[in-house]
C-alpha cells in the first residue's frame, strides 16, 4: 500500500510541476523523500532490441544510467515530465545498470542491437566506442550551446568532432575539523609540512585517526587520492604524447609524501572503498578526510554538529603549485549512433545539461555535481549570493572552495600530461587509451601502495616495479595500435 501511495504522490507532483503549481526546487524537495523504487518506476524502461540501421522505437527516448540515488532519480522524473509534456506521443524510459560492470553491459547491448539512446560511460571508454561506431557526433549541440561556455577539459573531442555532452565536473578536496585544530593550537595547513604535522598531531587523540583516506582494489581509489601528490610534484603518470613520466624522481618523492600521510589512517582504510571514508569522518572518527562534495551533504544530514565544526580546504600535497592542482572527475552523456530518434534525443540532452534544469541537477548534490558550463555555474553563484537558508547558504564557504578548484581538478586517464616537467598551462582533455591497462582491478598504483603500506616493501622498490608495469602496459597498447596519436583539447 505504501508503494502505491508514493507512486500516486509522484504522479500528483508531476502534474503540479507541469501546471506551474510548484517550482523545480519544490518538486525535487518533495520527490527526494520518495523511495528509489517509486522514483525509478516513475521513469522505468528496459531493454529494447532490433537489428539493422536505426534500432528501437522512434516514440521512445532511452536513457541509460548508473545513477540510482533518490536525488538523481527525482531529477530525471522532473525533466522527463516536462519533456513528455512538450513532445506528446513520445516517452522517455530510464534503465539503471551497475557501474561495476558498465563496460561489459554496454558492450553486450551494442552487440545485441539494443538502443541505449543517451548513456554516460566512463570518459576513458569514449575513444573505443567512437572507433567502433557506437557514438553520434554531437558537434551541433556544442555549437548550439557555444564552445566558449564549456569549462576547460570537459568536451570529448575525437578526430576533431565532439562526442560527449558534459553533465558534471567536480573536485576532491580535504574536510578538516576546525575545533580539533583549534584545541591543538594548530593553524589551517597551507604547506605539506604543516598538513602532515597536523594529521600526525591529531592522530590517536580521543581514538581518532589523523585522516580518512583510502587505497584499495577499486581502480579509482589510488587514482583519486594520489592525484594531488603527483600533480604537485610537477608531473603526471604520462606526458601529453603518452610517454611515461611516472618514473621521474620527483614522483618517487610524491609517493613517499602520500605514504607518510597514509601512515596516520586506520589500517582498514589501506584496503577500503569510498564509502568507508564517508563513514569514518561522519562518525567523528577522523580529523581530516579527502573527498568531493558528496561527503559534505552526507555529513550535514547525519552529523550536523560535526558539519558545524568542519571546513573544506585545498590539499597542500607538494612543492609545485602547492594546493592548486587536484583530482576531479567529470561525466559526459554520449548518444548511441543508431538510436531511433536522434534529433529528439538531442533535445532531451540539452534539457538535462543546460539552463535552469542543469542548475537543478547541480543542486541535487550541491558541491559535488558542479556545473561544467560557465553559464550554469554563473546561475549557481547567483543562487549562492541570494537569500536562503538551504545547504548552499549554510555551507557557502565549502561551495566556494569546491567551485574555486574545479578548473584545475583533473583525472590522469582523461587529462593525460596536463602537468608535465613542472609546467601546467591549464586543464586539458587528452584521453589515455591504454588506461584500462594502468587501472585494472586492482590497479598498478594500488598494488604499489599495497606493497608499501601493507607488505612493508621499500617505496623505491615498489615504485620501480610500478614504473615497469606501466611502461609495459602502454608499450603493449601502442604496438597493437600503431596509428594512434594524442589529441589534446582545452
Amino acid at each position: 500500500m505504501r508503494h502505491e501511495r508514493e507512486l500516486a504522490r509522484l504522479g500528483r507532483l508531476r502534474q503540479q510541476l507541469l501546471g506551474g503549481d510548484i517550482s523545480r526546487r519544490g518538486f525535487l524537495t518533495a520527490a527526494m523523500s520518495l523511495s528509489s523504487a517509486v522514483l525509478l518506476q516513475g521513469c522505468v524502461g528496459g531493454l529494447r532490441q532490433a537489428t539493422g540501421g536505426a534500432v528501437g522505437d522512434p516514440a521512445i527516448i532511452p536513457l541509460y544510467t548508473v545513477e540510482n540515488d533518490p536525488a538523481t532519480l527525482a531529477f530525471y522524473n522532473m525533466v522527463i515530465a516536462k519533456f513528455e509534456d512538450a513532445h506528446p506521443g513520445h516517452k522517455v524510459t530510464v534503465t539503471v545498470y551497475s557501474d561495476s560492470n558498465q563496460l561489459q553491459y554496454l558492450t553486450t547491448a551494442f552487440q545485441n542491437g539494443v538502443d541505449v539512446g543517451i548513456f554516460s560511460p566512463p570518459v576513458s571508454s569514449f575513444p573505443a566506442f567512437q572507433a567502433a561506431g557506437h557514438l553520434a557526433d554531437l558537434g551541433d549541440l556544442v555549437a548550439e550551446v557555444g564552445a566558449d561556455d564549456f569549462l576547460p577539459g570537459t568536451r570529448v573531442v575525437i578526430g576533431g568532432n565532439d562526442y560527449g555532452m558534459p553533465l558534471q565536473s567536480n573536485s576532491s578536496l580535504v574536510y578538516y575539523r576546525k575545533d580539533l585544530l583549534a584545541s591543538a593550537g594548530l593553524p589551517v595547513p597551507k604547506t605539506y609540512e604543516e598538513y602532515l604535522n597536523a594529521i600526525r598531531t591529531l592522530h590517536g587523540r580521543d581514538n581518532r585517526i589523523g585522516i580518512a583516506m583510502a587505497v584499495g582494489a577499486t581502480p579509482q581509489l589510488p587514482l583519486q587520492f594520489f592525484a594531488p601528490y603527483i600533480y604537485q610534484s610537477g608531473w603526471d603518470y604520462f606526458d601529453p604524447d603518452g610517454n611515461l613520466t611516472f618514473d621521474q624522481p620527483e614522483v618517487l618523492d610524491a609517493v613517499r609524501r602520500f605514504t607518510d600521510v597514509m601512515a596516520y589512517t586506520s589500517p582498514s582504510l589501506k584496503n577500503a572503498e569510498f564509502g568507508d571514508i564517508v563513514n569514518a569522518y561522519t562518525a567523528g572518527q577522523a580529523a581530516f578526510a579527502t573527498f568531493p562534495g558528496r561527503l559534505g551533504v552526507t555529513l550535514t544530514a547525519k552529523a550536523p554538529e560535526i558539519a558545524a565544526n568542519t571546513g573544506v580546504m585545498p590539499i597542500p600535497a607538494g612543492p609545485f603549485q602547492t594546493g592548486q592542482l587536484h583530482f576531479g572527475s567529470g561525466q559526459q552523456y554520449g548518444l548511441f549512433a543508431r538510436t531511433s530518434n536522434p534529433e529528439l534525443a538531442k533535445k532531451l540532452m540539452l534539457m538535462l545539461t543546460t539552463g535552469d534544469d542543469a542548475l537543478a541537477f547541480a543542486l541535487t548534490v550541491p558541491g559535488h555535481l558542479l556545473p561544467p558550463l560557465k553559464s550554469v555555474q554563473a546561475k549557481l553563484r547567483e543562487r549562492m549570493a541570494g537569500p536562503g537558508n538551504d545547504y548552499i547558504h549554510q555551507h557557502k564557504d565549502w561551495m566556494e572552495t569546491f567551485l574555486g578548484q574545479v578548473e584545475n581538478a583533473m583525472t590522469s586517464s582523461v587529462s593525460m600530461g596536463a602537468v608535465t616537467n613542472h609546467t601546467f598551462e591549464g586543464k586539458t582533455l587528452n584521453l589515455m587509451p591504454w588506461a584500462p591497462g594502468i587501472w585494472p582491478s586492482p590497479a598498478i598504483d594500488a598494488d604499489m601502495f599495497s606493497d608499501i603500506l601493507v607488505s612493508g616493501v621499500p617505496p623505491d622498490q615498489a615504485w620501480q616495479k610500478a614504473c615497469g608495469r606501466m611502461r609495459a602496459a602502454a608499450d603493449d597498447w601502442k604496438m597493437k595500435n600503431p596509428g594512434w596519436y594524442p589529441e589534446v583539447s582545452r
